[in-house]
């Protein structure tokens, strides 16, 4: 299988367009998660590409230009590699999402829901947290933000995760707990490509 691994968030501060969701986290009166995101985002795509190498998948890292302009490549990419499976995961450590996972698919993707499911309940066994949602994402309600993260992907079966909330999961912020993130998605994408 074909993973593309967007880290998206993690050019701060010089991608002023990709910002994401900002949080005085640590109650200093400054906005710390800009760079503590850039910076775990940055971890949590290493630890998931190394875990999706090891079972065997051909991962590309993306994390520059526009999305549009990812999803044009991904795209051309697709083309390559017509008859492979192909995932396309764009990859956040947003803030005030609330205390549960977010997993968002294209409203109109069975295989992106059945993918996101799977991370779910991958993530359950993993992580402790207030909930484990699988979410269609469309351009006419509040999850326009997660659809425009995909909203230009072709053939792979694209999920925009959010795997925690910096500003509400900020205990979990750690090596130990973002490998356990990585070891849940990356068993879940296997899973589902098998």
């Amino acid at each position: 299988m074909i993973i593309y691994l967007d880290r998206q968030h993690a050019g701060k501060p010089t991608k002023i367009s990709d910002r994401g969701a900002g949080s005085d986290i640590n109650g200093n009166g400054k906005i710390d998660t800009d760079e503590m995101e850039a910076m775990w985002t940055g971890y949590l795509s290493l630890m998931l590409e190394n875990r999706l190498l090891a079972l065997g998948h051909h991962v590309m890292p993306l994390s520059d230009g526009n999305y549009s302009d990812r999803h044009n490549r991904v795209n051309e990419y697709c083309k390559l590699f017509p008859n492979d499976k192909q995932v396309y995961i764009a990859l956040h450590l947003n803030c005030g999402g609330g205390d549960y996972c977010a997993m968002f698919h294209h409203f109109q993707s069975s295989q992106g829901k059945q993918l996101a499911d799977m991370i779910c309940d991958e993530m359950k066994k993993c992580i402790s947290i207030g909930g484990y949602k699988s979410i269609p994402a469309q351009s006419t309600d509040w999850t326009e933000h997660a659809y425009n993260t995909i909203k230009g992907i072709g053939k792979p079966v694209a999920i925009c995760s959010e795997p925690i909330f910096m500003d509400t999961h900020k205990h979990l912020i750690s090596q130990d707990n973002f490998a356990k993130i990585a070891l849940a998605m990356s068993t879940a994408i296997h899973n589902w490509g098998k």
